[in-house]
């Protein structure tokens, strides 16, 4: 793979791990960004969008 396109993956990845970090805060505090708080975000907020879904 040419160094360019590797140092560009690790410039994107940076990025995607900066803005996940962005995205898991608690009461306006950045959370450190652990793949178990991540999942269970994701369960919440499917868990809400079922509900919101049943009601309508």
């Amino acid at each position: 793979m040419n160094n360019l396109l590797q140092i560009r993956e690790k410039i994107k990845k940076s990025n995607r791990l900066y803005e996940a970090q962005l995205w898991a805060t608690k009461n306006g505090e950045i959370t450190p960004y652990r793949r178990s708080v991540f999942e269970e975000r994701i369960s919440k907020t499917q868990k809400e969008i079922k509900l919101s879904d049943s009601k309508n």
